[in-house]
This record gives C-alpha cells, sequence and structure tokens, in this order.
C-alpha cells in the first residue's frame, strides 16, 4: 500500500500515470469527491489488487464468486460500487483479492436507525458487529427505543451481529442522565429490569447488547460493577454478547485521580468486550485539537492492556472531523462536526493547504472566513489515510480485537479500502 500525499501541480491524471493506475481506479477507491482541484496535503490511497476478474456477458455476482473461490461478500468488499446496483457491465473489471496479511481483526460500526439505507448496504460487508444506537434505559428501568428492525434484519443478511445499545442518553436532545447501571438497585428490580430487556433483545433479533453509561464516580464505579455482574450472569446463560463503552469523559472523579488510575480488571472478566470509544480531545464543545490523537491513544493503550486482555479490546475510531471557528469576543464557538469528505471540499474550496501534525497523526487546515463584516479564523481537524493506518496499525501492534467506527452514518470510503485491503476481517463470533 502506498499513501500518495498530493503536491503542488499534481492531477489526478499525473499521480495516476506515475504509478500505472487509471484515474477512474484511484477516484474509486479513495471516493475522491474533489478530483478536478486537489488539494495539496491531500492523501490518496494505491493498492493494486492480487487478481483481477474482467466480466463478460452472463456473469452474475454469484457466478464470479464460485469460478474465482471467493465469497459474494469478499466481492462486494473489494467493489463496494456494486453496493447499488443489480447488473454488471461486460468488460468491467473486478478486484478479487488482494494481500490483505496485516493482520485478523473484527469491526463494530455504530449506527442510529435513520441511517441511509444505501449507506449501510455498502458498509455493512465491511462490518462484524453492528451496533444500533436507539434504546434508551431510563433510572426508572423504562426501555424506549422501537425503530431498529430494518437495520437488524439487513446486518443479519450480511452475516452481522446486530447489538443493541443500552444508553442514558437522548439522541433528540444530545441530554445524558443518570445511568440505571450506575444506581443501587434491589435484585427484584433488576430482574424485571433485565428480564424486559432480554425479551426484547429475543423479539427483535439482536445478538447482543452493549452498556453505555454517562457518568461514572469512584462510588458508582462499584454500582456498575455489581449491576454488570448480575445482568452478565443472565446474558451468559442465554449465549448473549455483552459489551461496555468507555470513554474518558465519563469519568468525574476526585482531583489527583485520572481514567487512567482506574481498575477496569473486575469490569473486564464480566464483559466479552470494552469499547474505548473516544479520547475528549478535540470534539464539538471542547478546545481545537486532533480527533484520537495517535500519542494519547497510544498512551492510553499501554494502561489499558494491563487491565484489560487485549482480545477484549475494541479500539474507538471516531471518523468525524470538526471546524472551529474563533471570533475577538470569544476564544473558540462550538465546532461544526464534518466528514473527511466534506474537510477535503472544504479545503478545495477556499484554496486551504492540509497540513499534518505528526505527534497526533492528524491532517488539520486554517482559512479565514468573515461574517457580518467581522474575519472569522478557523482551524479544521480530520482523518485521512495516514490517521487510519497508524490507528489500525496499533490494533496490530497491541493484539486487540478490533476497530470500534463511530459512526457509519456516512461511507468513509477510503477508511474502508484500507481496512479491507490491509487485513482479514473476520465474523463476529470468529476467534482472532
Amino acid at each position: 500500500m502506498t499513501i500518495y500525499v498530493v503536491q503542488p501541480g499534481d492531477t489526478i491524471y499525473s499521480i495516476a500515470e506515475a504509478y500505472k493506475i487509471s484515474p477512474e481506479t484511484l477516484i474509486r477507491d479513495n471516493g475522491i469527491i474533489n478530483y478536478t482541484n486537489l488539494v495539496v496535503g491531500q492523501t490518496i490511497v494505491i493498492v493494486y489488487p492480487q487478481e483481477v476478474y474482467t466480466v463478460v456477458k452472463g456473469d452474475s455476482l454469484y457466478s464470479i464468486a464460485a469460478s474465482t473461490g471467493v465469497t459474494p461478500l469478499t466481492l462486494l468488499r473489494n467493489n463496494p460500487q456494486l453496493s447499488d446496483r443489480s447488473y454488471l457491465y461486460p468488460g468491467e473489471q473486478l478486484a478479487i483479492k488482494y494481500n490483505n496479511n496485516k493482520g485478523r481483526l473484527k469491526t463494530n460500526g455504530y449506527a442510529y436507525h435513520f441511517i441511509d439505507s444505501d449507506i449501510l448496504k455498502k458498509t455493512l460487508p465491511y462490518l462484524s458487529f453492528l451496533t444500533i444506537f436507539e434504546y434508551r434505559l431510563s433510572p426508572d428501568g423504562t426501555l424506549t427505543g422501537d425503530e431498529d428492525e430494518p437495520l437488524i434484519n439487513m446486518a443479519k443478511l450480511y452475516g452481522v451481529a446486530p447489538i443493541m445499545v443500552l444508553s442514558s442518553y437522548n439522541s433528540t436532545d444530545g441530554s445524558g442522565t443518570a445511568s440505571y447501571f450506575t444506581q443501587t438497585n434491589s435484585d427484584e428490580f433488576n430482574r424485571t429490569t433485565f428480564t424486559a430487556i432480554i425479551e426484547k433483545m429475543i423479539e427483535k433479533g439482536y445478538l447482543g447488547v452493549n452498556i453505555y453509561v454517562q457518568k461514572i464516580t469512584e462510588e458508582t464505579l462499584e454500582v456498575l460493577t455489581a449491576n454488570l455482574k448480575a445482568f452478565s450472569a443472565i446474558l451468559k446463560e442465554i449465549g448473549f454478547t455483552l459489551m461496555l463503552t468507555l470513554t474518558p469523559e465519563i469519568f468525574e472523579l476526585p482531583p489527583g485521580v485520572t481514567y487512567l488510575n482506574v481498575d477496569y480488571s473486575v469490569l473486564a472478566e464480566l464483559v466479552d468486550y470494552i469499547l474505548l470509544l473516544s479520547y475528549s480531545w478535540g470534539y464539538t464543545y471542547g478546545p481545537p485539537a486532533a480527533v484520537t490523537p495517535v500519542n494519547i491513544v497510544r498512551r492510553n493503550l499501554i494502561y489499558a492492556v494491563t487491565q484489560i486482555p487485549a482480545h477484549k479490546i475494541f479500539l474507538g475510531v471516531p471518523t468525524i472531523g470538526y471546524d472551529w471557528h474563533f471570533t475577538e469576543q470569544a476564544e473558540y464557538a462550538v465546532a461544526y462536526a464534518l466528514t473527511s469528505d466534506a474537510a477535503i471540499l472544504l479545503a478545495s474550496d477556499v484554496g486551504a493547504v492540509i497540513q499534518f501534525d505528526s505527534d497526533a497523526m492528524a491532517p488539520f487546515f486554517t482559512y479565514t472566513s468573515r461574517d457580518n463584516n467581522m474575519e472569522v479564523n478557523h482551524i479544521v481537524w480530520f482523518k485521512d489515510a495516514r490517521s487510519i493506518d497508524v490507528l489500525f496499525g496499533l490494533i496490530q501492534e497491541y493484539s486487540l480485537s478490533g476497530a470500534a467506527i463511530w459512526n457509519i452514518m456516512h461511507f468513509f470510503n477510503q477508511m474502508w479500502f484500507i481496512i479491507n485491503t490491509q487485513y482479514e476481517i473476520i465474523g463476529p463470533f470468529d476467534s482472532i
């Protein structure tokens, strides 16, 4: 794999000629939208398939899979352009195999029920788990949420395990309340609540549950452990997978104590996986910074693997970037979230040059806009191929289970291209 960084004067045609590959292939593999106006500093991934097949009249996805010895799912991963059409063009070339020998991993994609169906269909071939952010569990044990059946059914068609999120987060207004799992409950109350959750999981066809709590203190950590122990015992009898999502920003700890001092080992014994989802640096309400800076992620992992068996850890990979703006009245304002593709288009529109922070392994750029005759300075942090390559390299370096992608509401073409061509994506219940 080659990650090429666009230089001044480059065009998609000059890059294609230099690497003896067609411009159309570069555009398709990377999902390049601004191919007529590349941005200096933009990344382009170049990977040559090990085997290519040329479609002939009468071919189908299944006949090609059978004749080449791969699965239809592999063909969809290697050729995502096929996900939204039911026909093949004679003469069209399909990638059959890549030299994806860097290791095996699982992928867990987070989605809301309103994800675009075409994006979901395009993404599912790359997933082991689909974690559906739909259900809210209130402190009184009330379970709300119900618009998930289309996602569950589609996930199962692709061999992906649907996972129910239990959260105190309210997706309609962005607020969070006290979590059921961090409050003291009677055994009878827990039995009633857990029975209702499991009945809903069976009714809908879920294969596991992911618990996401909003705030953890020293006191509630002990309560969380007790509640998880009770819930875990029931789930294991049935055979459901239990996941726990942890983020540093959920911890409210005394001075001098950080989330790096918390003993996760007891929690790790109770669950199948712990998802270390974000690292609270760059985010909507925070100061401008890279999201999941690699130098910080590495420090966190060094500690995490001393507390949690590596094969139980999913590394969080947020795919959202942020555009912070500064005015004379305020140091910085609330940031606008944007995808990596949108960030590159913005850089193209404003004539910015993309720079790269080699410590955080993250791209960024600055630009100036005008608002009511006032100059507004901006800084945009996002992810590119270099960020993704290093983050997934950490998964192999520390022998983790895989990646938890927050989120899959848009299709991050370059990320999936890197994962699929470099690693073997395995099923939800396969061994690493």
